[in-house]
């Protein structure tokens, strides 16, 4: 009797698990294995972070969002960041980068959301020291330029959407 009642059991619930996703969405496209995702045929082959995308990284934090260095800033960044800028016009301090107030700065933090080869992206954390000033999140992207260095090719904050590629 019990055994029955186990074995009756035991089937209803594979049954339940072989027909509970019936009603899920299929892929939209063909699934072909070891074909490349589109963050690789976009970014490049995954590589280890490199150290200088948090030298660059922090040095426009200070150049440019702490309004500290806006000539530094203006070499560590691509023309994607100049918004259409001039140098001059970008010397004025008015420039399209989110400002924080220097006075509240508490320091940064970084967590890599994805390291390739043409693409390396993190979300920043700037921290206040100041109680009226809250903590804010940014997306950095950087970009390999030419003679090996990297620049910022994005600055935008957190709750909006990161960099789309080009192609798209």
């Amino acid at each position: 009797m019990y055994a029955t009642s186990f074995l009756v059991l035991f089937l209803g619930l594979i049954v339940f698990v072989n027909n509970r996703d019936r009603g899920a969405a299929a892929p939209s496209g063909p699934i072909v294995p070891g074909s490349p995702s589109q963050l690789q045929l976009d970014y490049g082959s995954p590589i280890p972070l490199p150290k200088a995308t948090k030298d660059v990284a922090n040095q426009f934090i200070h150049g440019a969002v702490l309004r500290e260095n806006l000539a530094a800033s203006w070499a560590d960044s691509t023309k994607a960041v100049h918004g259409g800028l001039t140098r001059a016009q970008w010397m004025t301090g008015t420039i399209p980068v989110s400002p924080f107030p220097a006075a509240a700065f508490g320091g940064v933090t970084y967590k890599v959301e994805h390291s390739r080869e043409r693409s390396v992206l993190l979300l920043v954390s700037i921290g206040s020291i100041q109680a009226g000033v809250r903590f804010q999140e940014f997306f950095i992207e950087m970009v390999p330029s030419s003679g090996g260095a990297w620049k910022v090719n994005y600055f935008g904050p957190r709750g909006t959407a990161p960099p789309v590629p080009a192609n798209r």
